[in-house]
């Protein structure tokens, strides 16, 4: 269950503060689809909006027969094709619009997908052996040198050099299983 599920069930429970939780988690990744039809960042925002307003006024919609991020994408879609044929904006688009993209829609897509990618290595993090996930943290997360890193940790640089090798291996296997993709 993610933690946009969490949240829904803690509001579905009488909790009016967690939906916060569910607009935290799905905001962002139902502006960049709905984005993909409208290539209008206001419209897409609005639809997003939209869409988690009518989840929350009506909740009970919600019949758990699928996720909850296929359901709000869902009222989402359904919503920007409305908006869409209404407006006849609702057109072929050649290939050559599709590879040129926006700057907007560049920068977005990336902040989105670096922000999935962060949440699946902060919950891939706590699995791996505690020296390993030290290492990590204090080399790529604070910035430190090996040296620095071994002397916070007590140990050799090479111990520091093994832990990084090994942990970066733990956490490759960790995260392809659990669906990340990544270039190398």
């Amino acid at each position: 269950m993610t933690d946009g599920e969490k949240s829904f069930e803690q509001f579905l429970s009488g909790d009016k503060e967690a939906f916060s939780g569910v607009i935290d988690c799905y905001r962002e990744g139902l502006i960049f689809f709905v984005y993909g039809y409208t290539h209008n960042m206001y419209l897409a925002e609005d639809i997003a909006s939209e869409s988690l307003a009518e989840l929350y006024l009506s909740p009970k919609r919600f019949l758990h027969k699928s996720s909850l991020k296929t359901y709000l994408y869902s009222i989402a879609y359904r919503k920007a094709m409305k908006i869409l044929k209404k407006n006849d904006y609702l057109q072929e688009l050649d290939l050559g619009v599709i590879d040129n993209k926006t700057d907007e829609y560049s920068s977005f897509e990336d902040k989105v997908l670096k922000d999935e990618q962060a949440r699946q290595l902060h919950n891939a993090l706590p699995k791996l052996k505690s020296e390993y996930r030290t290492a990590l943290m204090l080399i790529y997360f604070e910035d430190m040198s090996y040296k620095e890193a071994a002397a916070v940790m007590h140990k050799t640089v090479k111990q520091i050099d093994n832990y990084l090798s090994r942990g970066k291996t733990a956490l490759k296997k960790l995260l392809s299983e659990e669906g990340f993709e990544y270039e190398e």
